[in-house]
């Protein structure tokens, strides 16, 4: 333990980086417009705050809505805990513990300038680097109609009409049958008109998803429970011509009762080589780190004592690299395989005849364990 605080030293400071020519990272670098909206029911949760970061890290996300935040006021710190200190934000506050919409964008993929704000509503510019410009409105709508009017009306008058538009959010509001699952049969509601014309006067589609087939529930019984999908997005006509692979996917429900929604609207790899090591400081948590230390660091050197410091360290900091990587790798397998048999046990729970006692607990479980490695994983430095 005591070697392991002299190299975290000699390094001065826990964020600092060694370099060395012996090991490296291989890092994949996304360039995309990946847009992530979430009714994340509490922001300032430990939880919410580890499927967020997961959520941006997995899917590449440049544009993030939450929505339901409960925050009166939100400070650059949070965001920090958040997302990160590259990314920007704008946010409707809350009312007491009702509402509240953050916003969060990537500040080195574009700008987002803010149009419009209100209680249901946050809407703005985006400017991208090749100076392309969406107008793009996250949204928190009210439950009661005539409130949830005001909203339609709100985005359909302070849009800019020669750029293109996409909406996303919990609307609140379903369509058809086939958005809702259990409770009382789907009835065709003036409110459920006024969507509609909505998206008409707007030119609004609904560009379909993968997925779970519902976003919400009530989190009931078998006998009690009810499906909706009321978290969708909707995009101008001309968005859906100019990118023909957009789309739409329902992730795994965690945390809250909503699942996050995903637009996925352009993606392009590039491949970078990083030759440097960071210390961890979560190896200092693992009785395995500090034998490794003292194994490598008792091999025996020559040359001066600069030269027999160095060499130690890279040696040590190589093995640390490699423990410390093929543990990540197993706890990031380990999140895979959980994430995806999550997903497909509420998949299903949303089909006709759902799930039987058996399955029910097994999902709870697997959500319990994919909560409890999530928070694992984001110990290490990434």
């Amino acid at each position: 333990m005591k070697l392991l605080l002299i190299i975290r030293m000699l390094l001065r400071g826990r964020r600092r980086f060694w370099k060395t020519c012996a090991a490296g990272t291989l890092l994949l670098r996304l360039s995309m417009f990946n847009i992530l909206c979430w009714n994340c029911r509490g922001a300032r949760k430990k939880e919410t705050r580890f499927y967020l970061r997961h959520l941006i890290g997995t899917h590449n996300a440049s544009f993030v809505g939450l929505m339901e935040t409960k925050l009166e006021k939100i400070y650059r710190k949070d965001v920090d805990r958040f997302a990160g200190r590259d990314w920007e934000f704008e946010y409707q506050p809350s009312i007491g513990r009702a509402g509240g919409i953050l916003v969060l964008w990537r500040s080195s993929c574009f700008s987002f300038q803010i149009s419009f704000k209100a209680e249901q509503c946050l809407m703005g510019k985006i400017t991208r680097a090749n100076g392309s410009s969406w107008d793009v409105a996250v949204v928190y709508a009210s439950k009661n109609r005539c409130i949830r009017r005001t909203m339609w009306e709100d985005i359909s008058t302070r849009r800019d009409q020669r750029l293109p538009l996409l909406v996303g959010g919990d609307f609140n509001c379903i369509l058809c049958q086939e958005d809702k699952k259990g409770g009382r049969p789907f009835l065709s509601t003036p409110a459920t008109c006024d969507m509609a014309e909505f998206m008409v006067t707007n030119d609004l589609v609904d560009p379909g998803f993968v997925g779970p087939a519902f976003t919400w529930t009530n989190n009931k019984d078998a006998r009690s429970k009810i499906f909706f999908r009321q978290d969708r997005f909707l995009v101008s006509s001309d968005i859906l011509d100019r990118f023909q692979d957009l789309r739409v996917e329902h992730l795994t429900r965690l945390v809250s009762d909503h699942c996050p929604i995903l637009c996925r609207v352009q993606e392009v790899s590039k491949r970078t080589y990083s030759p440097w090591i960071r210390f961890e400081d979560v190896w200092l948590s693992f009785p395995q780190a500090c034998h490794l230390v003292m194994e490598k660091w008792t091999v025996a050197d020559f040359g001066s004592e600069a030269a027999q410091l160095q060499r130690k360290c890279n040696r040590t900091l190589k093995a640390l690299f490699f423990w410390s990587k093929e543990k990540f790798r197993r706890l990031s397998q380990l999140r895979a395989e959980l994430d995806t048999e999550v997903r497909t046990l509420q998949e299903l729970e949303g089909k006709l005849h759902g799930l039987n006692s058996v399955q029910t607990e097994s999902l709870r479980f697997k959500v319990q364990l994919l909560n409890s490695t999530l928070a694992r994983i984001m110990t290490w430095w990434r």
